[in-house]
């Protein structure tokens, strides 16, 4: 047998009685056992890194689909309850619910083509829809839709009854007589009609 050596944590089954028996007969079988030491940051590199010691935060919660555990492992010193809060609920502001707006909002999850240049395509103009709603809410600030969700937006602006007629040099836009945003549909269309300073 070829001589061989393997690294072990201290864990109690490697540590054992039975174990530490057989390390003499292995040994002569040219099978060598290394136990790190309890604590060897220098065996992972990115621990270095942490200028505290790591602690785990967990929130058990049971939700009537089940349980719903959440991890957060983190060198934040400050207390558990605000680093959950603060920090780790925090963040679905920045990711998550984009994702979700985009998902839902303008169902940028309808992937059906059987080639993915065309499903790769579609999430493209999903995108590109979204960055649009995102503009519109921009204008519409100082209305009621500053702070629509993106689904508003687009059933308030987008998908509404008009009359549409085009001239040599304008297009009109003949809205109902009672529809409900009207007035914020004009400030948008002032807004972006006019240019952005370079």
């Amino acid at each position: 047998m070829r001589n061989s050596l393997h690294t072990l944590d201290n864990g109690s089954i490697h540590t054992s009685k039975t174990v530490q028996a057989k390390i003499s007969t292995w040994q002569a079988q040219g099978l060598y056992l290394f136990f790190s030491p309890p604590y060897y940051s220098e065996m992972n590199p990115i621990e270095l890194e942490w200028q505290h010691p790591r602690r785990l935060i967990m929130k058990a919660e049971w939700l009537p689909k089940g349980a719903n555990p959440r991890f957060v492992l983190t060198n934040l010193t400050a207390d558990a309850q605000q680093v959950y809060d603060s920090v780790y609920v925090q963040r679905g502001a920045d990711s998550e619910h984009p994702i979700k707006k985009l998902k839902l909002g303008l169902q940028a999850e309808r992937l059906s083509c059987s080639r993915f240049d065309a499903n790769q395509f579609r999430l493209l103009l999903a995108q590109a829809a979204y960055l649009l709603m995102i503009t519109l809410r921009q204008a519409a600030q100082g209305t009621a839709l500053a702070t629509a969700q993106v689904s508003q937006l687009r059933s308030a602006l987008v998908k509404v009854a008009a009359r549409v007629r085009v001239s040599c040099r304008r297009v009109f836009v003949e809205l109902a007589a009672f529809c409900p945003f009207s007035a914020s549909m004009q400030l948008i269309a002032q807004r972006l009609s006019t240019p952005l300073p370079l």
